[in-house]
């Protein structure tokens, strides 16, 4: 019976993980992403793409604007996941592609000032820092390993023609795409903050619809429409399942871990006058004496931990602050800044999507890039500091 009580806490913690995801994440955060991701496969330029982010664009430019992306974008490592499989598939290269997709969640200018404000102001600034020269050496480097297989990549590296003839796509003015985009993403922005009440929310909101509204009836034919609705419905068939399979995991994860340190999974635990269910932060509180100094032991376990857990965005901050005791003194800079760097661009629904959309191959490398960078960076950075 007791083993039966067991497996029942269990699955309750990972349906409570799926459900706190979808509650907190879906509606504010993933809707607007997979239009976002939509709105780039169908209306973005091809053009554009190969002349700013393809494999064949200059390196400076391409990494400049890929590594530095993330700063308006307050996404975490699933919802970046829309955007990041949209613009691979339009045809960016690998190297900027990948360089967008770890930028993104990584140096969003919410969660710097927030690292910057709640924990301290050095921590802060290292992150920005090495947050925007991990996302080029990441994407230097798939570009070095994988740039050659690039023609391997879904539709969109190819450029139609026409008897020979390259067919060109359908043209308007800047400020139309500008403001098609523009618009989603701060919709995107204001719905996905926390920082606001729905009260403030809403009036903010109507009138970015309202334009979306304009620019759709008076820019945009039907097909165009029809063209980005059916993108983004390919998108969220095909990413939306995998999160919540990897949530769900996440959950029993999480479960299993703190029934071996005798909690219910569901039980709650305060630290830091931060509330927290056991299962989503039992597994930190097992290595929790391991990051009292910088070593190379606890900056890998920390970007170890940061890539395995799922981090909502501005999530990691009290996670650090207050699970692991950065905020009390209990966990050296070091690990911390590991773990704010691989934490919300990686977990284990964000590896399975990426597996998804480029391969088995280019996965394991990018994992890879990604914890070893993080893990160099919280070396370098707690050094610096003894």
């Amino acid at each position: 019976m007791a083993l039966v009580t067991l497996l029942v806490e269990i699955l309750r913690a990972g349906i409570d993980e799926t459900l706190s995801y979808l509650t907190l994440h879906v509606v504010t955060c993933l809707v607007p992403a997979f239009f976002v991701a939509g709105g780039i496969s169908a209306i973005l330029s091809d053009h554009f793409v190969r002349k700013y982010l393809s494999a064949d664009a200059p390196k400076i430019q391409a990494y400049s604007i890929a590594s530095v992306s993330g700063i308006a974008l307050a996404v975490c490592s699933c919802t970046i996941l829309p955007m990041f499989a949209g613009l691979y598939k339009k045809g960016a290269g690998i190297g900027p592609a990948t360089a967008f997709l770890f930028s993104g969640p990584a140096i969003n200018v919410l969660a710097v000032v927030f690292t910057a404000s709640a924990l301290s102001l050095p921590l802060g600034g290292a992150r920005a820092f090495f947050a925007v020269a991990m996302a080029g050496a990441i994407g230097l480097t798939m570009a070095l390993v994988f740039g050659s297989d690039d023609s391997d990549s879904p539709e969109g590296q190819s450029v139609a023609t026409d008897g020979g003839t390259v067919v060109t796509e359908r043209e308007r003015p800047l400020w139309v795409t500008g403001g098609f985009f523009g618009t989603q993403v701060a919709i995107l922005l204001i719905a996905a903050t926390g920082l606001l009440t729905w009260a403030v929310k809403a009036p903010l909101l109507a009138p970015l619809f309202a334009v979306l509204g304009y620019l759709l009836w008076a820019k945009f034919d039907r097909s165009e429409i029809e063209e980005w609705l059916q993108e983004t419905w390919f998108f969220t068939r095909t990413i939306f399942p995998l999160l919540i399979v990897g949530t769900f995991v996440i959950g029993i994860v999480g479960a299993i871990t703190a029934i071996a340190q005798g909690m219910g999974p569901l039980e709650t635990i305060t630290k830091g006058g931060e509330t927290f269910l056991a299962h989503q932060v039992a597994p930190g509180l097992l290595t929790q004496g391991v990051f009292g100094e910088t070593t190379v032991l606890s900056a890998g376990l920390g970007s170890v931990i940061g890539a395995i857990l799922y981090m909502p965005t501005l999530l990691e901050v009290p996670i650090v602050g207050s699970l692991f005791g950065y905020s009390q003194g209990l966990m050296a800079d070091g690990p911390a800044l590991a773990l704010l760097l691989a934490g919300p661009s990686l977990s284990l629904p964000n590896m399975l999507v990426i597996w998804k959309t480029i391969g088995t191959k280019r996965t394991a490398l990018y994992v890879s890039l990604v914890a070893v960078a993080a893990t160099i960076a919280g070396l370098i950075w707690g050094l610096l500091l003894v």
